[in-house]
C-alpha cells in the first residue's frame, strides 16, 4: 500500500499473539498454545494450555481477534541442517535445488532457516494437512498470522537465549554453540523442565510456542519461504492491521472534526443569543421608525396640496419635525432663521440665516439622536442635517445637544 511508509511498523501487528503447537505422533496429535503480549513495554506471558485430538481455544481468543501463529511439530516434518558456501551468498532457490534436489516444490511447504556461522536448517512437510489445518481454522473465524515448520522455528528466541547451552522442546532437545543452533534432537525422557527467559518461566512443552510468539511481536522473520499460500496469508494479517489502523485514524479525525464542529456551533449560538438579544431591545425603536416613515408617506401629500408657502412653511416644518421627535427626546428649544454668529460693528446690521432651523435640546444616549437624525434626513422639505453639539454635563444631568437643520 502506497500509505505503508505513514503507517508506523508496530501497527503492522497486534500487540498479543497466541501461538500454537501441533505435536503429530502415532498416538494423535497434541496441541500447545502460548498467549503473549505487549503491556506497554513489557511482555506478558499471559496463557498457556495443552489440548487432546481437538483444537478448541478459549473464546475470547476468537472474539477478540487474537492473531494465531501455527508450528507444526513431529511426524511428517522432515528437518535438514546445510552448511553454505561462505564466500558466495546463496539464493532460497539455489539452497533447495541444491539440497533437496528430488523433492517437488509444489507438494511441500519448505521453510529455510539461515543463522550467523553460515549453517542454516530446511525443514519441509506436505501440503494438504497444513491446507486442511488451515481451512478448518479459517472457517471457524480465527484470524491466522503465520505458519513455521519445525522444530527451528525456535530460532525466534534467539535475542534471549544467551544465557542457555541448550534448551528443550515439547518433542526435543535444542543444543547451542556461541548463540547459533549446534543441533536439534528426541528428546530422550519426556519429562517437563522449566524455561526462564526475561522474567518469565514456562513448561518447555511450550518453547515453542513462546518462540514463535516473540518472533511475532518482535517482527522477526526466522524463517525464507517461497509458498504463495502461506505469503498471503501473513499478507492477509499485515492489511488487516494496517486497515484497523487507517479505521482507528478516520474515527480519530472524524471524533476531531465532530468536537470542532461542536465548539463552533456553541459559539456561534452564543452570538447568536447576543444578537437576538441587541434585536429585540431595537426592535421597539425600528417600529417607531417605521410608523413615522408610513405616517410621513400617509400624510405627504395633504401637506403638498395644502398650499403652505413663504414664511409659513417654517411653522409647518416645525410641525413636521415635532411629529418626529422619539420618547426619549426633550426638545427646550426651536430657532427660525437664527441669527449670523459674527463680530458686530456700531453700524452694522444684524444678518439672520435664511432656511435654518436650530433644534436644542436634552437626550441621554447617542444612538436615539442618530436615528431621529436619519428620520429628518428623509424629510422631503430637509435639504441637510448636522448634529452641531452633543455634550455630557459633568453634573451627571441628560447630555446637551444642538441640531442644525437646512431646508429647500
Amino acid at each position: 500500500m502506497f500509505l505503508d511508509r505513514w503507517i508506523p511498523a508496530k501497527f503492522f501487528i497486534k500487540q498479543e499473539v497466541c501461538s500454537v503447537e501441533i505435536c503429530y505422533a502415532e498416538t494423535g496429535v497434541t496441541y500447545y498454545y502460548t498467549h503473549l503480549r505487549n503491556k506497554g513495554k513489557k511482555l506478558e506471558l499471559s496463557e498457556t494450555g495443552k489440548m487432546n485430538d481437538s483444537l478448541k481455544l478459549p473464546e475470547r481468543f476468537h472474539k477478540d481477534k487474537i492473531p494465531l501463529v501455527l508450528i507444526l511439530n513431529g511426524r511428517g516434518i522432515i528437518m535438514k541442517k546445510i552448511t553454505f558456501n561462505q564466500e558466495s551468498e546463496q539464493s532460497y532457490d539455489e539452497i533447495i535445488k541444491q539440497n533437496l534436489p528430488a523433492v517437488n516444490v509444489d507438494e511441500f511447504y519448505i521453510q529455510l532457516f539461515r543463522q550467523n556461522d553460515f549453517t542454516a536448517f530446511v525443514t519441509m512437510c506436505r501440503k494438504e494437512p497444513v491446507n486442511a489445518l488451515i481451512s478448518d481454522l479459517r472457517e471457524k473465524k480465527y484470524e491466522l498470522a503465520k505458519v513455521l515448520i519445525g522444530p527451528a522455528s525456535i530460532m525466534g528466541m534467539e535475542p534471549v537465549w544467551s544465557d542457555y547451552n541448550s534448551i528443550s522442546t515439547s518433542l526435543q532437545t535444542v543444543s547451542l554453540t556461541n548463540g547459533c543452533i549446534d543441533s536439534i534432537g528426541i528428546k530422550q525422557e519426556q519429562t517437563n523442565e522449566t524455561v526462564k527467559v526475561d522474567g518469565l518461566s514456562f513448561d518447555s512443552d511450550h518453547t515453542l510456542g513462546f518462540s514463535g510468539s516473540l518472533s511475532y511481536l518482535l517482527q522477526r522473520r526466522v524463517e525464507e519461504s517461497l509458498s504463495g499460500e502461506l505469503s498471503a496469508m501473513e499478507k492477509r494479517h499485515s492489511e488487516k492491521n494496517k486497515f484497523r489502523f487507517l479505521l482507528l485514524m478516520a474515527v480519530g479525525i472524524a471524533f476531531f472534526l465532530a468536537v470542532t464542529n461542536v465548539a463552533f456551533y456553541t459559539y456561534y449560538f452564543d452570538e447568536n443569543n447576543k444578537l437576538e438579544t441587541q434585536l429585540s431591545v431595537y426592535q421597539g425603536k425600528y417600529d417607531q421608525i417605521n410608523q413615522l416613515l408610513s405616517d410621513y408617506q400617509k400624510n405627504k401629500g395633504l401637506i403638498e396640496s395644502a398650499g403652505v408657502l413663504g414664511e409659513n412653511r417654517l411653522s409647518e416644518y416645525a410641525d413636521r419635525i415635532g411629529k418626529t421627535i422619539p420618547d426619549e427626546v426633550v426638545l427646550t428649544d426651536l430657532h427660525f432663521n437664527p441669527k449670523k454668529e459674527e463680530e458686530e460693528s456700531a453700524d452694522s446690521l444684524i444678518t439672520f440665516e435664511s432656511k435654518h432651523l436650530i433644534l436644542k435640546g436634552n437626550c441621554a444616549k447617542s444612538f436615539i439622536l442618530n436615528e431621529w437624525i436619519n428620520v429628518l434626513k428623509m424629510q422631503k422639505f430637509v435639504k441637510d442635517v448636522g448634529l452641531e453639539k452633543f455634550v455630557y454635563n459633568k453634573e451627571g444631568l441628560l447630555p446637551n445637544f444642538e441640531i442644525k437643520i437646512i431646508t429647500n
